[in-house]
């Protein structure tokens, strides 16, 4: 069975004999190959919505694996019982909504050994907020599938070793790796703010203009971490 890269890469973080809980499952396609790989003997399939969990039921009945992977509708982490599984899986929602699914849970979340999470966006104030709540970078990798890049980040419980919050933002472990798709991750990331920086430009109210200082220094972090990865690369 072979999966996407993204899914594939979300795999790799996951250690055998982990118990899982995949939150937002749509087809279940995750917890099947974990279960057939023999990653994992258990996996709980959550879905916020009716129709994504009635393809990963009919997934999981071809595979005949209903007696391992449980499908349970509901809301982010309120799907699973405390104690009930190591390792969580959140995959392809915005960063600040899986923020909110991992805040909701309160302390029962560090009762986990990992996150595995693939934000869809807004990749650096999740790690931030990961590292300021208890949570240290455990490891990363970033992907490419049909044109996109996706950043994915293997967190757990602890605190994190990288001090410099600029640093964090972008990804500590893929900067001490020198990931080669950083620069790329960096410069996309760039491309995105200096549009915002200039659609700002065409409002005269001062709290656009606050804002608009904000995203210049935001622009100014990721244009001297680039230069740093490149001042590297050239070495």
């Amino acid at each position: 069975m072979r999966l996407p890269p993204r899914l594939m890469t979300i795999a790799k973080f996951i250690p055998t004999g982990s118990v899982v809980a995949d939150i937002g499952t749509d087809h279940a396609i995750l917890p099947v190959y974990l279960i057939k790989q023999g990653i994992s003997e258990k996996v709980i399939a959550g879905d916020l919505n009716k129709g994504p969990l009635e393809m990963a039921e009919k997934n999981v009945l071809e595979a005949g694996l209903l007696d391992k992977i449980r499908l349970r509708q509901g809301n982010g982490l309120e799907i699973i019982d405390a104690g009930e599984v190591d390792t969580v899986v959140i995959a392809g929602m915005g960063g600040a909504t899986i923020r909110e699914i991992i805040e909701n849970a309160g302390g029962a979340a560090h009762s986990l050994k990992r996150l595995v999470l693939q934000p869809m966006n807004d990749s650096r104030r999740l790690r931030q907020w990961l590292v300021k709540n208890g949570w240290g970078i455990e490891d990363e990798d970033v992907v490419e599938e049909d044109g996109r890049l996706y950043e994915i980040i293997c967190a757990v419980p602890g605190n994190e070793k990288t001090a410099d919050m600029e640093i964090v933002a972008v990804g500590p472990r893929l900067f001490e790796k020198r990931h080669p798709l950083l620069i790329k991750v960096i410069r996309n990331e760039l491309d995105n703010y200096n549009r915002i920086f200039l659609d700002m430009g065409k409002s005269a109210s001062p709290k656009t203009a606050l804002k608009r200082r904000e995203v210049r220094q935001e622009i100014e972090i990721l244009e001297r971490i680039e230069k740093c990865l490149l001042s590297n690369a050239r070495q």
